[in-house]
């Protein structure tokens, strides 16, 4: 049941226009037709895979630099007592439609608009504060004498940062590398509001291929097999590092 809308979805994209509404329904098509693959790049598809991997891929750089460094100090206030993990997942619980609006208002007085920092700061809002609550659960296994021995032999707080914690939360970075890309590249509202000719991310374009008369199921189709190969590849790859650090990060925080 999991599997067979993304069979349905790859076979749709080899077919041909006869094929997609038979009784009985064709699922295997006669031959495969790459048409679909290069129909969908020529009207768009092409440039909207670029935009999308430019904006998930930077956006995902911003949160393992700040996510790392902001869970490091938020774990300085946790052995002071004060908790404020909890408010990161507040943070990442909040609907995007309450930011958007003041966001898109922002935007457009400093006339970032249809740019990548537009949607690149903007998914930051949200995927910021997951980075953080994650990388919270791997730094609580990481025991506080080893910084405190590193201290004593005279390595400052980035020191102890910077070669003793990093390397050890080398497990955690993989998880949260790998969702902190999957979910801008998957946002649609942001997409949507902050983007309009020059910036056109997979989110937006597929959509467009939905129009007033009829609907192109094969350039649909086509596009969205080439925007899931790349992250089911990753996410076979990593498998084992991804869904350990999801469920040991989400437990610890």
């Amino acid at each position: 049941m999991t599997l067979f809308p993304f069979f349905l979805m790859i076979s749709t994209s080899f077919k041909i226009k006869g094929e997609f509404f038979t009784r009985p329904p064709i699922f295997i098509p006669n031959r495969f037709n790459f048409d679909a693959y290069r129909a969908a790049l020529r009207s768009g598809g092409q440039k909207a895979l670029i935009d999308s991997f430019i904006i998930a891929f930077v956006s995902m750089c911003i949160a393992l630099i700040l996510g790392t460094m902001g869970a490091y100090g938020l774990r300085e206030l946790l052995k002071k007592g004060k908790n404020y993990g909890f408010w990161m997942l507040i943070i990442e619980m909040m609907p995007p439609i309450a930011v958007v609006l003041p966001l898109f208002i922002l935007f457009k007085y400093i006339h970032l608009l249809d740019t990548y920092p537009a949607l690149i700061l903007g998914n930051t809002v949200f995927v910021l504060p997951f980075a953080i609550w994650l990388l919270l659960g791997f730094l609580e296994d990481i025991p506080i004498p080893i910084e405190e021995a590193a201290l004593i032999d005279g390595c400052s707080k980035f020191q102890v940062f910077s070669h003793i914690i990093l390397p050890l939360l080398r497990s955690g970075l993989i998880p949260v590398a790998f969702f902190s890309f999957i979910l801008p590249r998957n946002e649609f509202l942001m997409a949507l509001v902050f983007s309009r000719t020059k910036v056109t991310p997979l989110t937006v374009v597929i959509p467009s291929l939905v129009m007033s008369d009829t609907v192109a199921w094969e350039q649909v189709a086509g596009l969205s097999v080439m925007a899931i190969i790349p992250p089911v590849i990753v996410a076979m790859v990593f498998q084992r590092y991804i869904i350990r650090g999801l469920t040991f990060g989400a437990a610890k925080g």
